[in-house]
């Protein structure tokens, strides 16, 4: 995060100890009646382990699933460079609407409409509301990778 890198941390111990509740109150208690930090420790440590594991495979999947985008987007023809800076910004924000999207890119309302209609057929994005109008657009994958 110091060198610009990162926006926010990307080890989050909250859910490991969601998980394990149990456990995590009785290491606490344990340091409290027994002044066993090394028990506290241990566990703290497994759900470091086990957190940066966790990232790690969400990484690797985030690149295995940009790289599958990418081929995609290059049967683009002409309109590949604004498919790959459309799919760039995609990966800090997962739903879109059209104004959105030719506003990021400086384009015309309907050069985004078709942009989103061609992200949807190359299987990227999916709409999400099912209207006609004001349609919402997801980059499902990508989004489910969070949700394991």
């Amino acid at each position: 995060m110091d060198k610009g890198m990162l926006s926010k941390p990307t080890l989050y111990l909250s859910d490991f100890f969601e998980r394990k509740k149990g456990k995590y109150y009785d290491a606490l208690t344990t340091v409290r009646t027994s002044n066993d930090i090394e028990h506290w420790l241990r566990f703290f440590l497994v759900g470091v382990a086990e957190t940066a594991k966790r990232g790690a495979e969400t990484f690797r999947e985030i690149i295995n699933l940009r790289e599958k985008a990418e081929r995609r987007i290059m049967t683009m023809g002409r309109r590949a460079p604004i498919g790959r800076e459309f799919l760039s910004k995609l990966y800090s924000q997962p739903i879109v609407n059209s104004p959105q999207v030719a506003k990021w890119l400086d384009i015309t309302p309907q050069s985004a409409i078709t942009l989103l209609k061609v992200f949807e057929e190359k299987g990227i994005l999916k709409e999400t509301t099912g209207f006609k109008r004001n349609r919402l657009f997801a980059f499902k994958e990508y989004i489910q990778l969070f949700g394991k």
